[in-house]
């Protein structure tokens, strides 16, 4: 790892693996904020924006399980703020027909997109007199495929369900029960010296790395995004990976039934193709799929699921996905080992991160006897 540091440009990266024997290593290079002396560690504090997908498809599965709310259930009736939201197609409007459900939400066929970044006529819309809470979706819900803001309405579900916020849900029944005491969606004040720098390559996506300005936020955060809203460090996000390669239990702690977790692992789209090939990004920040959804892709309910098997060994079922500023995750539940790589730079996908990942995961297989 150390000598593909030496044709990387990344600043500072972490990578993290486990297995069920829990053997853990690690890996951290760099220094943690760029313009200082500190090396980056597994417990420095990163943005996870769409890793924090992973937690909230959780939270929203115990609910679940509680009997709470039910995976098909129409949910006109608890946010129909969000259900009337039209379908935009070739720039005119409808009323939708078909219902949504927490199911079409979790696997991003509800129709809604990312007007930033994944679906092109949503960029081109024009929002001036737009009185909804969010973009137009795109096609009838259970459809088709289209990764977006769904997992901002499942936060909204488990806060109207739960009459309570997203923070306290997650902190009372996900992060303090595995004691991840550094994720949060303010970081506090005492924490703020453990937030790395991030970095960004220009409109194009392709300039020299520079740093981005802001790295401690100035504000608080009072509305909970589910969607993209927590910080955490790989010692903290790992905890939830080894929880759920162990099919829901951590050190004596559950969160999750195995049964819920084997379904999670299950194509949930059917025939729904997930093929990113020509797909609308933005090239400055995100989200360049090509490589990660293929046509032989499929989601379950919290990830994608990768039908191919890697050159290293990792075998095809491997669930996995990431974030904005080129987190990523996976569990290989076949061969029993998941590992993440924490770095913080834009545009997404970027290859820079792709391939340490890569290489990081071929040493680990190797090992992994």
């Amino acid at each position: 790892m150390n000598e593909a540091m030496k044709t990387n440009d990344l600043l500072a990266v972490v990578a993290i693996a486990s297995n069920t024997k829990n053997v853990e290593v690690s890996f951290a290079y760099g220094k943690a904020i760029w313009t200082e002396e500190s090396n980056v560690t597994e417990n420095h504090v990163f943005r996870l924006y769409s890793m924090t997908k992973l937690i909230t498809s959780v939270a929203a599965l115990q609910l679940v399980e509680r009997g709470l709310i039910g995976l098909d259930d129409d949910l006109s009736t608890i946010l129909p703020e969000m259900t009337e939201i039209p379908i935009l197609s070739e720039g005119q409007l409808t009323e939708p027909k078909n219902s949504i459900t927490l199911r079409h939400l979790l696997t991003h066929t509800s129709g809604f997109g990312y007007g930033c970044c994944t679906d092109l006529e949503l960029s081109q819309f024009d929002y001036e007199n737009w009185k909804h809470p969010d973009a137009p979706r795109r096609f009838e819900s259970g459809t088709q495929f289209l990764y977006g803001t769904s997992l901002e309405w499942v936060g909204k579900v488990i806060e109207k369900v739960t009459n309570s916020t997203l923070e306290d849900y997650f902190r009372e029944n996900i992060t303090e029960p595995l004691k991840m005491d550094r994720t949060f969606f303010n970081v506090p004040d005492s924490l703020q010296q453990y937030i790395v720098s991030r970095g960004h390559r220009g409109a194009d996506g392709k300039q020299p790395l520079a740093e981005i300005e802001g790295r401690v936020p100035k504000k608080l955060v009072k509305s909970f995004s589910g969607d993209d809203g927590l910080w955490s460090t790989p010692n903290d996000y790992m905890k939830v990976l080894k929880c759920l390669l162990n099919y829901g239990t951590l050190d004596g702690v559950k969160i999750l039934d195995k049964k819920t977790v084997l379904e999670m692992t299950k194509n949930q789209i059917g025939d729904i193709n997930m093929d990113s090939e020509g797909n609308y990004y933005n090239p400055e920040y995100c989200c360049d799929l090509n490589g990660l959804a293929t046509n032989s892709s499929k989601w379950g309910l919290a990830w994608a699921i990768d039908n191919q098997e890697k050159d290293y060994g990792r075998k095809p079922g491997t669930v996995f996905w990431g974030g904005m500023m080129n987190t990523f995750f996976y569990i290989d539940y076949k061969l029993g080992v998941t590992a993440c790589i924490f770095t913080q730079h834009i545009p997404f996908n970027h290859p820079e991160t792709t391939s340490l990942l890569d290489k990081f995961s071929k040493t680990i297989y190797s090992e992994n006897k």
